[in-house]
């Protein structure tokens, strides 16, 4: 009569071809019989991809991220915003008013610049670009300023107003190339 009985043990269902069991390990990575298959839009292998490497090897190697960056105006945009800050930390307390608009002019001159570089249509990037150049006008006559109180080295007030004025050749031709002269009349 043993041999009939069955045990609840033995009364568990057998497991099902197609799913798996608690005893089978999960995971197949160790077992070099399991290769996934590939699929038409899989790829074989793991590594990038060498033209995902080109890019970041081009953005390294002095490529612009952005457009402003590519353009010799805004390079000695930047050159004259550092020689205004220095300049700018001279001047003594009682002019700090001057300091404030070299320093905001100077800024301003480089932001504009960058801002238009980054622009879509003509229009809006003449239209910061003349900003722009209005900036450095400023920046010109903050450098004037300096040197008829004397409150900094001539020559160094000199090389600002120098700086300033390459900035607004540089930025008076960005215009022309735009398609106006930036002044009023062309709005």
């Amino acid at each position: 009569m043993r041999g009939n009985r069955t045990s609840e043990t033995d009364a568990r269902p057998t497991a099902d071809a197609s799913r798996p069991t608690t005893d089978a390990p999960r995971s197949t990575i160790d077992d070099p019989r399991s290769t996934p298959t590939p699929t038409p839009t899989s790829h074989a292998h793991a590594h990038p991809h060498a033209h995902e490497d080109a890019h970041d090897d081009r953005e390294g190697l002095g490529r612009s991220a952005f457009p402003h960056e590519k353009l010799d105006a805004y390079r000695v945009a930047l050159k004259m915003a550092a020689l205004a800050n220095k300049l700018a930390d001279g001047i003594p307390r009682g002019h700090r008013s001057i300091a404030d608009h070299l320093l905001r002019a100077s800024s301003n001159t480089v932001l504009l610049l960058a801002e238009g570089a980054n622009r879509r249509g003509a229009g809006l990037k003449r239209q910061r670009f003349v900003e722009s150049r209005g900036e450095c006008g400023e920046v010109g006559a903050a450098a004037d300023l300096l040197i008829a109180l004397n409150m900094s080295p001539a020559a160094d007030a000199e090389e600002l107003k120098h700086l300033a004025s390459r900035v607004r050749a540089m930025l008076t031709r960005l215009i022309a190339r735009l398609g106006g002269s930036g002044d009023q009349r062309d709005k």
